[in-house]
């Protein structure tokens, strides 16, 4: 299967395979056996892209939580 790799990989093997792709799909039917296997494949990195943002952008949320978190008990009483 995809082996996991770093995010600026991700997005130039996405790239490369659209650009590939796009050439492929001008010289064959949409429905040739090649054509349909790049898709496929594109959008399997695709979604390991769009999976690697929604973790990164969770971590985000939460370390910027743990962080508000912290500096609340940290307010005096007047």
């Amino acid at each position: 299967m995809l082996r996991e790799c770093r995010e600026e990989e991700l997005f130039v093997t996405i790239e490369s395979l659209r650009c590939e792709l796009l050439e492929v799909a001008q010289e064959r039917s949409l429905s040739d056996r090649t054509v349909v296997e790049l898709s496929e494949r594109l959008d399997s990195y695709i979604l390991l892209a769009q999976n690697k943002m929604m973790e990164n952008l969770r971590t985000r949320k939460s370390s910027s939580r743990h962080r508000s978190d912290g500096s609340n008990s940290r307010r005096t009483m007047n």
